[in-house]
């Protein structure tokens, strides 16, 4: 008689065994899997500063390494000698997708590189992203909808991984990289990780610092939106821009 409760396929202790073996762990689960993050704010500021000590040594090839893994992710990557060029290629970009909208976040990197004047010269309608009594929530987010490029900085973008890391901030909608067709990501050199461990000690340290408040998400964007269908078919800007531009500030 066949046991009609039976699951087709590998157990579950099979696959965690077979998962742990390609991760060269033991095949014992260990007995404290996640240890306790004990380490007091003074002790995290000092492995922080050796972190940014070590990428500033390291940053043209740390920059050259994200600049390599975010291609591989989709991102269309520029390299800017300055502002001049960066407001150049996005001026470019939007002629060539002939945009009409195009809305930005409100982050430090656009007092450096001041788009807005360059693209309004061009007839477009730019945009900031700051809620106030003139700009409630709802306007905003029909202006983001109906844009054709959303621009934001970035708090951190990951070598590792060639990714755009965004926070949870006032004045930085994540509509802005989630919603327009296409989103362009101003990366200034400061902005830049070596690794995954990197962000999450800085964020650990945050957490301390701001008295045990992160913020309610954190976004990985690492190429453009993709979507799979249940046969596997890999589709483009469904739920998110279809492209992206990655411009690195030298």
């Amino acid at each position: 008689m066949t046991n009609q409760n039976a699951v087709p396929g590998v157990s579950k202790a099979e696959f965690l065994r077979s998962v742990r073996e390609k991760l060269g762990r033991s095949d014992v689960p260990p007995a404290h899997p996640y240890p306790r993050l004990v380490e007091t704010q003074a002790e995290l500021e000092t492995q922080a500063t050796g972190a940014r000590q070590r990428i500033l040594e390291n940053r043209p090839a740390i920059v050259e390494r994200l600049a390599k893994m975010a291609q591989m992710g989709g991102w269309n990557v520029f390299r800017a000698a300055g502002a001049e060029e960066a407001i150049g290629y996005i001026e470019n970009l939007a002629r060539n997708r002939e945009a009409s909208q195009v809305v930005r976040s409100a982050q430090e990197v656009f007092d450096q590189v001041p788009v807005d004047d360059a693209l309004r010269n061009l007839g477009l309608t730019v945009t900031p992203v700051v809620q106030d009594y003139a700009n409630p929530r709802g306007t905003l987010r029909n202006q983001i909808r109906q844009s054709d490029i959303g621009i934001t900085g970035a708090d951190y973008a990951l070598a590792e991984t060639g990714s755009l890391v965004v926070l949870p901030r006032r004045g930085l909608s994540r509509l802005v990289s989630l919603v327009p067709p296409v989103h362009v990501a101003l990366v200034r050199p400061e902005d830049v990780l070596e690794t995954l461990d990197d962000l999450f000690l800085l964020r650990r340290l945050e957490y301390h610092q701001r008295g045990g408040e992160m913020g309610s998400y954190l976004n990985f964007i690492t190429g453009p939106s993709r979507t799979a269908d249940i046969e596997m078919t890999i589709v483009e800007g469904v739920h998110g821009p279809k492209e992206v531009h990655m411009v690195l500030l030298d």
